[in-house]
Parts: C-alpha cells; structure tokens; sequence
C-alpha cells in the first residue's frame, strides 16, 4: 500500500469507529440524556419540534413574538434529518449527531490539512478536536463548535491566501450561517474579520505606506465587498429584528443575570484570565494534558523561530483576534457594561487556537527530527502510535460518559407514560402556537415534547433579552392565583 495513503485509511478507521460506538451508546437511550424540567437538550428538543411542526424557525420557539433562545440552524438541520428519514423528535436527534461527527471529522481534517499540508497532523487534529468523547452532540452550541466553527476558518484562510472573489463569497455564506448558528461564535468571527483587516492593512502600510493602505482598501472594496454582500441578508434572518425593531433595547438585562460570573468584577476578571492561562498553557494534571500543554509550548516556540510562510501570516492575526475577542470584557465592561460571555468565547476560539499550536508544535518537531524522510515504515510506527493514544483516550471518555454519567443513565429509562401521553395528545389536537399556562419547570417539559407555546418559561433557556420576562412571571400568577376573575379573563385573552 502507497504509505501516503496510510494516514486516510487511519482517519477512515476512525469514522467508522466513532460512529459505530456512538451508534451502540446512544441506543441504549429512551429519552435524552438531560433533566427533562430545564435540561438544555429538552429545550432543544422543543426548537427541533417546534420547527418540525410548522412553525417558523426565525421566532421563539416556546413563546409567541419572542425571538429565537437557541438559534435555528441546528434546528433546522435536525427537524429535516428527522422527517426525511422519518424519525420521531428524540431518535432523529440522536441519530444526528452520528451525521455531525462524520461531516465534522471532514470538515476538520479538510482544515488542518490545507493549514498544515501533512495528512497525519490533519488526523492527529481531527483526534484533538473532534474525538468522540465530545459526543453526543444534541444542542446547537457543539454544533456549531464542530462544524460552523472550523468551515469559518477554513474558508477564512483560503480568502485571505487566495484572495480570490469565491472564497470570499463562500466565507460570506459561512459566516452568514453562523449568525443563524451561535451569537456568540458570530460575535467572535466578527472580531476576526475585523482583526484581519487591520492586520493586512498594517502590513501593506509597512511595505508601502500611503500607496500601500490606498491599493488595500480598493481590494476591501472588491474583495470584501462580495463578502458581506452575501452575508449581511443572511444575518438578519435573525438580527432584522433585534437590530431594526428593539434597536437592541434589552428589556431584562439577559448579560447580568443569565451568566455565572460577575464580569464587571475587577477580581473575576483577574481569576478568568489567570485560569484560561493554567488551563491551556500551565495544565500538567496528566500525562495526557502534560503532553499537549509541552506541545502548546513547542508550537509557540517554533513560530517564533520559524521562517514565514502562508500558516505563520494566518496564525498571528488569528490569535490576536482570538485573545482580544476573549479577554475584551477588559474594555467593554468599564466602557458599555457588557460582555461577550468570555467563557463561551474561549470554548471556540482560545481552544481553537491552543489546538493550532498544539499542532504547529508536533509539526515543528517532525521537522526538526525529519521524521517526513525517515521509512514509510517508522513514519508509519510513529505517528500510528500517537493516533492510538488519542484515539483510546477518546474511547474511553465516550464509553465513561455512557456507563458512568448521572444524566446519560437517566436517559436509558423510558419517558413517564404521562408525558408520552400528553406527547400525543398535544400533537393530534393542538396547533403549533397554541399557548399553554403552567409553571415554568412543568411548561418547560411541555414545550419540549411539543413544540406548543407558553405564557411563562426558564428564563436560562429562553435566552430573549427582548421580551418583558418579569411582567409574564406577574400576569401568569394572577391568572393562576388570583382572584379577580376579570383580570384574569383580560390576560388570558392577552395570550391567546
């Protein structure tokens, strides 16, 4: 066999153990894997109904005129998946994530493979960022850290190395999507964007000053200009209406209240910083995470002391950009009294990014050691061997998810016969915006087998800045409670 060909049938070996282990494990399931009064996957469950049951995927999907809590390309996706291939709600999302870790072990490989120009670093990053152990994947964030996450780079690399009207057309559809993905990842490429323009411009001011800076902005003209013509009607599927209709006027302060950390706080700043720099940089815990924490290291060491090229150019904006789209509450908090959710924010970028050096280290070393010109055959020893500890490291965080989570073994008892009950009820004999008054943890459960709407909701998952929140706590207790009965006819009718 050409021993270049070796390292694909290792990534083939790969998908098709990854989904046929994620395949046995997520059979065993008989609901999610998720408290069914206020468990991220059941509100997705409802967002996946919603959409299935004709309602419209650019508004709330548990209370009428809201906007989406968890925005809709996953949705989308996976409310399609189930009824082309006829699936209930909760096996379609099950049996969907097996055709996210396929299309994301491709999409990955395909980045780090045009990064890095080696097909066993490709598969060694594809191990890094998308084992199984990541999975199930049932919620629209991983999706879009698995899949929208890396098409962004990818595309974003080949327009700014190409420069070639296409790439810039196609990284404006991607980055249109992720704005209909996750905000906050949209929010990160935006910054990225941003960082690349102001980093190519000082480049071309530092070879040609004025001349330089005047030839560029006919190319941003150009170039970008296609970009965000395709991308700016695609992003305001969802943001026309936080944009031009609440001017992004947030009723309830979503920022303050629906995180776990006091942002604004000199002392939690510090802290976050302090823990992103041990996590990434300073992690010795195992052998496992001291051997990617030395790589880190090896990597950023060898591109500074690597000659440039097209992957140095890309990975010096890159990080810029990511580090400032992470660590901004530095400057947005004094200044506007708001945050991006840094933690999220390092879930795809900073993480993204150590994976890169991780990778530029083990790269740099293969270099160094001319590991690409010794045999086929100790090529093959080496880096086959590296391959199997990931890949077993990965089996063994999938199969300790499966046996040992407290929530994955509640997902292998079946639904309560009640709520199966009122699963079809509800389908057969209501419609899809019909409103249902609850409580919030017992509408919560509602809404996720049916997709029906409420009158009041988890405000953790309702995720909308922009309704009155407070007031529909108010109205929903009177109507329950009160005794004004005139009152509460009004408000009912209010819902309706």
């Amino acid at each position: 066999m050409n021993a270049k060909k070796i390292p694909l049938l290792f990534f083939i070996l790969f998908v098709i153990i990854g989904s046929i282990m994620q395949f046995k494990g997520i059979s065993s399931f008989n609901q999610l894997p998720s408290p069914i009064y206020g468990g991220d996957y059941y509100y997705q469950m409802g967002s996946v109904n919603h959409i299935r049951y004709g309602g419209n995927p650019f508004e709330s999907s548990s209370m009428v005129g809201g906007i989406p809590g968890y925005l809709p390309l996953y949705g989308l996706l996976c409310a399609g998946f189930c009824n082309v291939f006829n699936f209930d709600t909760l096996h379609g999302m099950l049996y969907f994530s097996i055709v996210i870790f396929v299309v994301a072990c491709i999409v990955w490989f395909c980045l780090f493979r045009t990064l890095f120009k080696d097909k066993w670093i490709a598969l060694i990053g594809v191990l890094l960022a998308n084992g199984i152990n990541y999975y199930p994947i049932l919620k629209y964030t991983p999706f879009t850290q698995k899949i929208m996450l890396p098409l962004f780079i990818l595309f974003l690399y080949l327009a700014i190395k190409e420069k070639t009207m296409i790439y810039y057309a196609l990284l404006g559809v991607i980055y249109g999507l992720l704005a209909l993905s996750h905000t906050i990842c949209f929010i990160g490429a935006t910054f990225l964007i941003l960082t690349f323009i102001i980093y190519e411009l000082y480049k071309k001011y530092e070879i040609n000053k004025s001349y330089g800076i005047t030839q560029y902005m006919k190319n941003i003209v150009k170039s970008w200009g296609i970009f965000w013509i395709i991308s700016i009607p695609i992003t305001l599927l969802y943001w026309y209406k936080p944009l031009f209709v609440y001017h992004l006027h947030q009723t309830n302060k979503m920022l303050l209240w629906n995180v776990g950390t006091d942002w604004g706080n000199l002392k939690e700043q510090m802290r976050f910083l302090f823990d992103s720099i041990y996590t990434y940089l300073l992690n010795f815990n195992s052998s496992y995470s001291s051997i990617l924490t030395i790589l880190a290291w090896i990597g950023i060491y060898g591109y500074y002391n690597s000659k440039s090229d097209d992957l140095k150019n890309f990975l010096t904006p890159f990080a810029i950009g990511s580090i400032f789209a992470t660590f901004c509450y530095f400057i947005t908090e004094p200044l506007m009294n708001m945050h991006f959710v840094p933690n999220y924010m390092s879930s795809f970028y900073l993480s993204t990014l150590v994976i890169l050096y991780e990778l530029y280290g083990l790269n740099y070393l293969s270099d160094k050691l001319n590991l690409k010109n010794i045999s086929d055959l100790k090529n093959t020893l080496i880096f086959g061997s590296i391959v199997l500890i990931l890949l077993t490291n990965s089996v063994y965080g999938f199969n300790k998810y499966v046996d040992e989570d407290q929530w994955a073994n509640a997902g292998k008892h079946p639904m309560s016969d009640n709520y199966v009950s009122l699963q079809k009820y509800l389908l057969k004999n209501s419609n899809i915006n019909d409103v249902i008054l609850s409580t919030k943890e017992l509408g919560f459960a509602v809404n996720s087998i049916s997709g029906r709407k409420l009158v009041v909701n988890r405000w953790a998952q309702q995720n909308d800045p922009y309704l009155d929140l407070s007031q529909r706590d108010v109205d929903a207790s009177i109507i329950l409670y009160g005794n004004d009965t005139k009152e509460k006819l009004n408000l009912i009718k209010k819902y309706l």
